[in-house]
């Protein structure tokens, strides 16, 4: 398993349409290379945290200029530049 942590800071009034945003691509995300799931979680007022699991590091190299692009879809509603971090997993059930 490999896996992708990013943090997105928002325009806390924009949760809805990132909402709505997000099942738009629902399909574009689950047809990605490899992608075992994907989970977005609210960590703060006008923020979200998304955890993306990959079977392997070679289909996440795969997915990555695919994820570019729905990253900037979301463009419009950042208030900063997301913070992404990846790895492999040390642990996952």
């Amino acid at each position: 398993m490999y896996c992708r942590v990013t943090h997105i800071q928002f325009d806390a009034s924009k949760e809805n349409e990132i909402a709505e945003l997000m099942e738009q691509k629902r399909e574009t995300m689950m047809a990605l290379p490899g992608i075992q799931s994907i989970c977005t979680i609210v960590t703060g007022e006008g923020e979200i945290t998304s955890f993306a699991v990959y079977d392997t590091k070679e289909n996440f190299d795969a997915a990555s200029p695919e994820v570019g692009k729905i990253l900037a879809a979301f463009a419009s509603f950042a208030t900063a530049p997301p913070v992404g971090k990846e790895g492999p997993a040390l642990f996952y059930m």
